[in-house]
């Protein structure tokens, strides 16, 4: 049934899913039957990764003569530099309603060619490969805690440099505190120019206006000109002033993330500015089998689906299947 499996996954609906292995194998196999077996599997395996996340937080166990501790495989990243990235994306549960999947992604940092709608002054060449997911409806601490299992599968705490590039959510970056010792924090690109399109939006009075001033503002932060980028804001806003909630809220995000906004810096050192590799991951790991029109999920049901979407785009479907299932 492993082949059933991997179509249920693939294909955004059991019953197609269902159809299309009848069709390729001629073996009979209901759309409930393969529910059933995709939540059994994917529960196995999310079980699993509980465990694997619990047994990493814990304390190292010593043997009974306390004299030799077991300390964990050491795993060697996959390139000197390592990105990881969080974010959030919303399902539909049944009697729940809309509730926040959140998703970690983790990828190598090499370089490469920009892509070819990508413009040359916003993003460096820098090329993301070899990535993995994980994905859950927890709490932010359980999270934590999948966060940390997978940066020690993939090796983060081995790398001579590690980046994380998110948006401006506390609750990521105190969890970037948590795991990462020693890390390079990045506000995610697009999450700063928006605040500087609310900033201008609010004061000036044309849109060729409000683009120039934006234009503006993204030379001195690729420049690593944040305090012109204030100054500038200042202008708009003088002291004084009573600011309307939006610019307000735009101007304690810049302000709070300052640290996070060296952006020129951040592109000569060849780490990547944009989190762009998470919101990739929110749509394929996510939004594209479980966010089709009607669809609404148990909660089983979709952590299953989740654990299983993320062994398949991390490419570690074989080994992971085969381990939960019997051949077929």
């Amino acid at each position: 049934m492993q082949q059933a499996l991997r179509l249920a996954v693939e294909i955004p609906s059991h019953r197609r899913a269902a159809e299309a292995f009848v069709d390729l194998t001629g073996v009979s196999l209901s759309k409930s039957t393969l529910q059933r077996l995709c939540e059994q599997a994917g529960l196995a395996l999310a079980t699993e990764q509980a465990a694997e996340a619990q047994a990493l937080v814990r304390i190292p166990e010593r043997e009974a003569d306390g004299e030799e501790v077991h300390f964990r495989q050491r795993v060697e990243p996959d390139s000197e530099v390592m990105s990881v990235s969080v974010d959030g994306v919303m399902v539909h549960l049944i009697e729940e309603g809309w509730k926040e999947v959140k998703v970690v992604s983790i990828s190598a940092v090499g370089s490469g060619e920009p892509a070819a709608e990508t413009h040359a002054d916003e993003k460096a060449a820098v090329r993301l490969t070899h990535h993995s997911y994980r994905a859950g409806l927890w709490e932010a601490r359980s999270f934590g805690h999948h966060l940390w299992a997978e940066a020690c599968r993939r090796g983060l705490e081995h790398a001579q440099q590690l980046v994380c590039v998110n948006d401006g959510a506390a609750w990521i970056w105190a969890l970037m505190f948590i795991c990462f010792a020693r890390r390079v924090e990045v506000l995610d690109w697009w999450h700063a120019v928006e605040r500087l399109w609310t900033l201008a939006s609010s004061r000036l009075a044309t849109d060729s206006a409000v683009a120039g001033w934006v234009a503006t503002q993204k030379r001195h932060l690729l420049n690593d000109e944040l305090r012109q980028v204030l100054h500038a804001v200042r202008l708009l806003y003088p002291k004084g002033m009573s600011l309307p909630e939006g610019a307000r809220q735009a101007v304690g995000y810049l302000f709070a993330n300052r640290w996070r906004m060296r952006y020129g810096s951040f592109r000569q050192a060849g780490y990547p500015i944009g989190s762009g590799a998470v919101e990739s991951a929110c749509k394929v790991v996510v939004q594209q089998r479980m966010k089709q029109a009607g669809m609404r999920w148990s909660r089983q049901g979709a952590q299953a689906m989740l654990a299983l979407r993320c062994a398949l785009l991390s490419d570690r479907w074989h080994e992971t299947i085969a381990a939960l299932t019997p051949p077929s």
